[in-house]
Formats: structure tokens, C-alpha cells, sequence
């Protein structure tokens, strides 16, 4: 019974108590707060992007027809290509990358697929043999048949 006498006392000290620590380090809880507000609303951007996104270009069902023309067309190294191959090639042309790095650690990049210029940059670091010597007409020779419908 004498410890029901106490408890509301107790509950005051503790909650005035608490009131002191909020009003002392105030400035520290606001900053904190309006970091934490930030960075969540960081995370909802980046999960609100990848929601709506919608790649503009989309993966054929057969892209065998393609295939055969960049065969007769360019020949090496499309000549040459294994299955595993043929699937880097495709996922360069038709993947979604990460776009940007993004500031805070633990928060995914953006994702995007890769520009004309981009693609072109990265078939010249894989397969340098026949890329590395397009010039323009080549390269939109190239993208006619990749890209047509």
C-alpha cells in the first residue's frame, strides 16, 4: 500500500525530469529530428522513383530476327556469340541501371537504362575489336537495327 502513495510522485519526478533534458538539449533534438525527417523523405523519393518507372525501351519476345542481322550486317564479334553472350549484349541494350550514386549510405541508387552514348561507351569496353573503329554512320546503322520495331 505505500508504494501507491509513491507512484504518482515518482511519475512526476521522472516526467519533470524529462522536461529539464527536452529543454537542455533542445537544439540537439531539433537537429536530429529534421535529419531523420530528411532522410526519410530521401528514402520515399527513391522508392517513389522506382515505382513509377517505366523503361522506355522493352525487351522483344524473339530477338532472333536481330540477331541474325547484326551477324550478316556487322560480323564479329556477333558471329561468335554464345547464348551467354547474347544475353550480356541484350541486358547492355535493353537493362536498368543504377543511375546515380546516392548521398547517404544505405539508401539504393536510382535505376535507369543507359543512353545511346552510353551504350556505345560500353560496347567499346567489351568488345573493342569491331566498336572501337565505328564511326557515326555506323553507329546509327547499329541502332537502326537494334532498335527498329
Amino acid at each position: 500500500m505505500p508504494y501507491r502513495r509513491f507512484l504518482p510522485k515518482f511519475i512526476l519526478i521522472i516526467g519533470f525530469s524529462l522536461l529539464l533534458l527536452v529543454i537542455i538539449f533542445q537544439p540537439q533534438i531539433k537537429d536530429f529530428l529534421k535529419l531523420s525527417y530528411d532522410k526519410a523523405g530521401e528514402y520515399v523519393d527513391y522508392a517513389a522513383y522506382d515505382l513509377t518507372l517505366e523503361p522506355e525501351r522493352h525487351r522483344p519476345v524473339s530477338l532472333l530476327q536481330k540477331e541474325t542481322e547484326l551477324k550478316l550486317y556487322i560480323g564479329e564479334p556477333f558471329k561468335s556469340f554464345s547464348r551467354s553472350d547474347w544475353e550480356e549484349f541484350w541486358n547492355i541494350i535493353y537493362g536498368i541501371f543504377p543511375k546515380t550514386d546516392p548521398q547517404e549510405p544505405g539508401l539504393v541508387s536510382k535505376r535507369r537504362q543507359l543512353t545511346k552514348d552510353e551504350i556505345a561507351y560500353e560496347l567499346k569496353n567489351m568488345y573493342p575489336r569491331p566498336f572501337i573503329n565505328f564511326q557515326q554512320n555506323h553507329w546509327k546503322t547499329f541502332f537502326e537495327i537494334i532498335f527498329k520495331r
